[in-house]
């Protein structure tokens, strides 16, 4: 059973290190099982999707709107 990982974990039977979130492993399909059931909020069967980017505002630029009112 292919597991992905939704929120930062450490399962020292899968990886020595801490899983991150959108990383991806590999259990047999009893320790998945026994995995969904104990960290339901940690794990998913399906690939999480890629959170939208927000926009960058650049806090000193001068509003087009405001440019032929004299003002900056």
């Amino acid at each position: 059973m292919k597991l992905y990982v939704t929120d930062q974990i450490s399962i020292s039977s899968v990886q020595a290190d801490t899983l991150r979130p959108g990383e991806d492993f590999e259990v047999n399909d009893a320790q998945g099982t026994e995995l969904l059931k104990a960290l339901p909020n940690h794990l998913s069967k399906s690939a999480p999707k890629p959170a939208a980017k927000a926009e960058a505002v650049v806090a000193n630029k001068a509003d087009p709107k405001l440019a032929n009112k004299g003002v900056k």
